[in-house]
């Protein structure tokens, strides 16, 4: 009896080890959740500091942004250097196998350690370039990104000393940085992001804590967001406290343009189609968005009603063109530049009645108009041949004003108390946006920003903002919308990702 009991023991003991061991194989090896068919994959490579469950973070993270058809995959390995992590990858394939969209490596830590571990620099650049290389060969379309590693805290006796903090800041980190941009990666700067953060860390200044995991996993959810919004088609985006701004702006981010809608609440997407849809303006009351859209050969006005969400027909004038629409005082009429006459002249149109009344008769063209509050004066874009201008139209007189004088001014915006007049000017090279009086005195730029283009102002509703978009080149690169105070100040980003989002309006 003694001696069966001492054997169950023993069996009992033996399949408690085993259990603990699948179980601690199956927490380093895991996914976060199963890949299902057609579900983007992440796979997150790197040492403990990947093993230690950012990945499971990273997926609570995107699925808080609305990116839920994602598998996170953690092929995290506590210890592993870049070297022992290549072995691993060529001694396992099958890692490799299936769909891979977005690859996380996080790796160098331990090679700066100062035992046996310790890997010079030269190594560490030939170990990372074929890690790169196993998995280009595989997913040659995969966006991988590079993480520099993060600050080592302490000296841990027998692995770190002070030669190992040294080498992650000036070894490192900075030839990750040269690597990612030679091999055509993205690089994710984890050593800025937790720098002066020692309160991330366990007590052993190396590994995040609970705390730094979850910033871990914010840090790489910034760097894979706008791949993502690409494929998924979702826009992201970021508020500043106490937004109750609404906004209105096109973006192309599903492939072609669509109209969508931005609040506190989120973003809605307004139209869906496979045709353009374009410059949304609101109606004075809110309730309604004029749009263009392009169901054929010409561009017509729709209005999006937002109570209804549904799409109607504002303006059709058959074989003519009518476009970029603002909206009249008195919600009743619109303002817009059609091509009727052979160029582009501004009329004024009556939804209800269905008349059109030409506004201007000018040689050259005549377009992108916005009304003064009061409906006396509309101001607009217009070139007589001698370059683009910001001119104003007295709706009484019909007599029009030159308000610029350099070259290259357009998109005028008028502030809703009509004492400023926001537009875009490229008079100092890439194109700022500017304020001006209503008679063209007291210019002055806005927004100072010399790497990048600047277009599209709109003014808020309580004329404490201006929302604009802004991209580095201004044709063939995304555009992200910002805002910006009145006075120059307090300049946020809303928008990011790989899409152009532009024509912003305000509610």
């Amino acid at each position: 009896m003694k001696k069966k009991l001492i054997f169950a023991f023993c069996i009992f003991l033996f399949l408690g080890i085993v259990g603990a061991g699948y179980t601690f194989w199956a927490k380093k090896h895991r996914s976060v959740n199963p890949c299902k068919a057609g579900y983007l994959t992440i796979l997150c490579m790197g040492d403990s500091i990947t093993a230690g469950g950012y990945p499971e973070r990273l997926r609570e993270v995107l699925r808080e942004k609305g990116f839920k058809d994602i598998c996170v995959k953690n092929l995290g390995r506590s210890g592993d250097t870049s070297g022992e992590y290549l072995k691993y990858l060529r001694a396992n394939p099958e890692v490799l196998e299936g769909r891979v969209d977005v690859v996380l490596i996080q790796l160098g830590t331990n090679d700066v350690r100062i035992d046996h571990d310790h890997t010079d620099t030269r190594t560490f650049e030939k170990n990372m370039e074929q890690i790169v290389g196993l998995i280009r060969q595989k997913h040659p379309k995969a966006r991988i990104f590079i993480a520099t590693i993060p600050p080592v805290l302490k000296d841990v006796s027998g692995y770190f000393d002070w030669t190992s903090r040294a080498r992650v800041s000036k070894e490192i980190n900075p030839f990750i940085v040269r690597l990612a941009r030679r091999l055509g990666c993205t690089w994710v700067d984890v050593y800025k992001a937790f720098k002066g953060h020692p309160e991330w860390y366990d007590k052993d200044g190396i590994h995040p804590n609970e705390t730094g995991t979850r910033k871990l996993a914010e840090v790489y959810a910034e760097a894979v967001l706008p791949a993502l919004s690409r494929v998924f088609g979702i826009i992201h985006f970021s508020l500043p406290p106490n937004f109750h701004d609404k906004l209105v702006f096109q973006s192309d981010v599903d492939g072609d343009t669509e109209i969508y809608l931005l609040t506190a609440k989120g973003i809605k997407k307004l139209t869906d189609n496979t045709i353009p849809d374009e410059y949304p303006v609101f109606s004075p009351d809110g309730t309604k968005v004029l749009y263009m859209t392009k169901p054929g050969k010409t561009w017509k006005l729709n209005l999006y009603l937002l109570k209804e969400g549904k799409s109607v027909t504002a303006v059709d004038l058959k074989d003519k063109n009518t476009y970029y629409p603002a909206w009249y005082p008195d919600g009743k009429r619109v303002v817009f530049a059609a091509d009727i006459w052979g160029k582009s002249e501004l009329v004024i149109y009556n939804l209800k009645t269905k008349k059109l009344v030409r506004l201007t008769d000018t040689m050259g063209t005549n377009t992108l108009p916005d009304c003064f509050p009061d409906g006396k004066t509309i101001v607009f874009t217009g070139n007589r041949g001698l370059g683009w201008h910001i001119y104003k139209l007295d709706m009484e007189t019909k007599k029009i004003t030159k308000l610029t004088n350099k070259r290259g001014n357009c998109r005028p915006h008028v502030s809703p108390d009509g004492k400023w007049v926001a537009f875009v000017s490229e008079s100092h090279g890439k194109s700022d946006i500017f304020l001006m009086r209503p008679d063209g005195t007291g210019i002055h730029s806005l927004t100072k920003d010399p790497a990048h283009w600047e277009y599209y102002p709109a003014w808020s509703r309580d004329g404490r903002r201006v929302y604009f978009s802004k991209s580095v080149k201004h044709w063939g690169a995304p555009w992200h919308l910002w805002g910006i105070n009145a006075d120059g100040t307090g300049a946020f980003q809303v928008t990011r990702g790989f899409s152009k989002d532009r024509y912003v309006d305000v509610y």
